[in-house]
């Protein structure tokens, strides 16, 4: 099939008085909002802009956004819809309809070179830019790098939380980043569970950088009073890594550390990053901190670093990935037995798949499972991510129980306070044992807190809005869902029942040919297997959702 060029670069994109930026595969307001759009609607959108002013037939439309079927008229249609709807084309002169022919895209547009991690335009660029063009006035810009404190962008450090936000570790070399990416997330995961510093995950980190170009700016948008930047590059069995503390006010740096030597002592120095980290940030450290500090997890470079490739393929959401992850783990505890986080990781994993219905021997794996996550705890009783593991394991397994899950959950926030995915994960089972207007607040408090939440964030929250009858906002939350993760099973689940309650047969319709289409059985008995709810009631109102929609 014939495919468009991907378009990774920034355009502006102006219809009458408002205007819009296509960046890296999506839609964002002026001030870098995500606006929602479903993934076929998206890539129509990137289809129609890499022909704007011109006519596009509907078959090439089904060609390109629909390349292993052939989409009807209504699907193309609705797609159609759904920009116009974004775009506030109520008179359909954004996206003009010739019968007979196709669909052309008539809209003012201005590119920018792509952004990459170390040469970016800011977002505040971005939409100041926008004004400008809506003045008439043409407007070229100039990359900046990202170091470059902005000194007419400042922010006083009292406006700020102290909070620490970690850069995407950069590396030159391909054989680097596995290096980079693993030593960011364990600085992440080990600094997390000091009770004096609260992280700001990785996640929205690396969204906002990629759209922002001063660190004063970005210090500023994700709340972080630190930011922590760092590079790899090895030379044969030798490693460098250059580390960075920033202080976010006034783009400084603080305090600067640089390791260079055989890659098998990398695991000492990573031993004393934290602590060298929390005396620069002088930050107090409680006893409990020091006692964390002092846990060195393993002091097997290759089991380390196979935890890393493993996180890296959980990452994926795939049944594929969680297979994969496994292969790694189990090597990491050939190399050391003794290795509490790799079983955490592995009880992690058995989680993932028996949220997806991955799982062919339940019994087996419910086993395996609780053995890996206990275990984790006999070598480490207060690892936070293995109470995480079970409070999940226990609200998917067959013999699981709600309350012992809420326990464990309560347990890894209380281990853990500024990690938000138990919180979330908390929140999701308060739905689900039959409690959502409890649970409301707690996503919303969260929510309020991320410029970026992950994908899955939005499954609950969507859910939850869905058994309190808020249908529109809980459509808002699961579109979200979809733009981030399109091959989400969930959020498309989540949208059928919506559409099912709102009596949208159309756009239910739409929504469960793309669940088909990514291999999943579209009747109600194989989509309740996935369903978490607890409370009989909320149970017969999901079902009764699917059935609405048309499902049987």
């Amino acid at each position: 099939m014939t495919q468009t060029p991907v378009n990774n670069g920034a355009e502006h994109i102006r219809l009458g008085g408002t205007c819009y930026i296509w960046q890296d595969g999506q839609l964002l307001d002026a001030e870098g909002r995500t606006v929602p759009l479903r993934a076929k609607s998206l890539r129509m959108l990137e289809v129609l802009l890499s022909e704007r002013g011109r006519i596009v037939s509907k078959d090439r439309l089904s060609e390109l956004v629909w390349p292993d079927v052939i989409a009807t008229d209504e699907s193309i249609a609705r797609c159609i819809a759904d920009i116009r709807k974004v775009l506030g084309d109520r008179a359909h002169k954004a996206v003009e309809t010739f019968p007979k022919q196709g669909y052309r895209l008539n809209v003012d547009t201005r590119r920018q070179s792509s952004l990459t991690p170390t040469s970016r335009t800011g977002l505040l660029i971005l939409a100041v830019s926008c004004a400008v063009i809506l003045l008439g006035i043409n407007l070229w810009f100039s990359d900046t790098r990202v170091g470059a404190p902005d000194t007419q962008i400042a922010f006083p450090a009292a406006d700020l939380q102290k909070s620490v936000a970690i850069l995407p570790f950069t590396a030159d070399a391909e054989q680097d980043r596995l290096l980079a990416g693993g030593l960011s997330d364990d600085l992440e995961i080990r600094l997390a569970e000091i009770s004096g510093i609260r992280i700001v995950s990785q996640v929205q980190t690396q969204a906002m950088a990629a759209r922002l170009d001063s660190l004063i700016e970005l210090s500023q948008v994700l709340t972080a009073r630190y930011l922590i930047g760092g590079s790899v590059r090895s030379n044969g069995g030798d490693v460098a890594v250059s580390l960075q503390l920033i202080n976010g006010s006034d783009g400084a740096t603080i305090w600067a550390d640089r390791f260079e030597g055989p890659r098998e002592n990398l695991l000492g120095y990573r031993q004393k990053l934290p602590e060298a980290l929390v005396k620069a940030m002088h930050v107090t450290l409680e006893p409990r901190d020091l006692q964390r500090l002092a846990r060195e997890g393993t002091t097997v470079p290759a089991a380390f670093e196979d935890v890393m490739h493993a996180r890296r393929e959980l990452s994926l959401f795939t049944y594929q990935g969680s297979l994969a992850a496994e292969k790694y783990l189990r090597r990491a505890l050939e190399r050391d037995p003794n290795y509490a986080r790799a079983y955490a990781e592995l009880a992690a994993a058995f989680a993932i798949r028996f949220e997806n219905s991955w799982v062919l021997l339940s019994g087996a794996d419910t086993e395996k499972a609780l053995y890996f996550a206990q275990k984790a705890l006999e070598l480490d009783a207060e690892l936070w991510l293995a109470h995480y593991a079970l409070g999940r394991l226990h609200s998917v397994i067959p013999s699981g129980d709600i309350d012992v899950a809420l326990n464990h959950l309560r347990t890894a926030m209380s281990l853990q306070p500024a990690n938000d995915d138990a919180r979330i994960y908390y929140a999701t089972l308060t739905t689900m044992a039959g409690r959502p207007e409890a649970a409301l607040p707690l996503f919303e408090s969260v929510m309020a807190t991320h410029p970026v939440p992950p994908f899955w964030y939005y499954i609950g929250y969507s859910n939850t809005l869905l058994h309190l009858r808020r249908y529109d906002e809980a459509e808002e939350a699961a579109l979200t869902c979809v733009n981030q993760m399109p091959n989400s099973p969930y959020c498309l689940r989540a949208l059928i029942a919506l559409y099912g309650r709102l009596g949208r047969q159309d756009d239910a319709d739409w929504t469960m040919v793309e669940y088909a289409a990514l291999g999943y059985e579209l009747t109600i008995a194989a989509m309740m297997k996935s369903a978490l709810e607890r409370d009989p009631s909320m149970y017969a109102f999901l079902e009764e959702s699917y059935r609405l929609a048309g499902l049987e």
